[in-house]
């Protein structure tokens, strides 16, 4: 995986005070055919529920971060030989990220983007963790053909997917997923 300092490839996704970066962060760009969610943990009782009263076999029980990711990439699969990803700046990388090159979204998270395939981001991942072993996953990743994109937001117990149909259906009919099919611009069940 290598870092891109040219934030151009990034320029797809909305600019800073675009009225749809709110959805854009939990989502990914509007656009898609269709969009879902990807549970990491059952949606909220309520909003704003605390996470701290999540069981801790159900806590235990979900996947990580990285393997989340992993498993939909797969499921998308396709053009996932040429991935680009945004690593939000504020995960605490070890090592750190790199002066290079920084992409706003929306005034509300900054990125560096990177490229690689799946198995360079995996390996990426395993020298990245932070020393208890935590690896954090890519705030965004698509295709080079932009055929979907993958939106993980800090401290979302989701992964928003914009694919088309057929993609979206794909994931919802995969083994170990559990989706919610949902829309752009919806507002979804949030821990507090």
């Amino acid at each position: 995986m290598r870092l891109v300092h040219d934030a151009g490839e990034a320029a797809w996704l909305p600019p800073a005070g675009d009225a749809t970066t709110e959805s854009t962060l939990r989502f990914g760009p509007a656009g898609f055919e269709a969009y879902a969610r990807v549970l990491q943990l059952p949606d909220p009782a309520f909003d704003r529920q605390p996470e701290a009263e999540v069981a801790d076999e159900v806590l235990d029980a979900a996947p990580s971060d990285d393997e989340l990711v992993t498993r939909v990439v797969e499921v998308l699969g396709g053009s996932s030989d040429d991935l680009f990803l945004l690593l939000w700046e504020g995960y605490p990388y070890r090592p750190e990220l790199p002066a290079t090159a920084r992409f706003d979204l929306g005034g509300l998270r900054r990125y560096a983007l990177a490229r690689g395939t799946v198995e360079d981001w995996a390996r990426w991942v395993d020298e990245a963790a932070e020393p208890h072993g935590r690896a954090f996953p890519p705030a965004f990743a698509w295709p080079a053909d932009r055929a979907w994109c993958i939106a993980f937001d800090v401290d979302a117990h989701f992964a928003g997917i914009g694919a088309s149909e057929e993609a979206i259906t794909r994931l919802l009919d995969a083994d170990g997923l559990e989706m919610v099919p949902t829309t752009h611009g919806s507002t979804p069940p949030l821990y507090g």
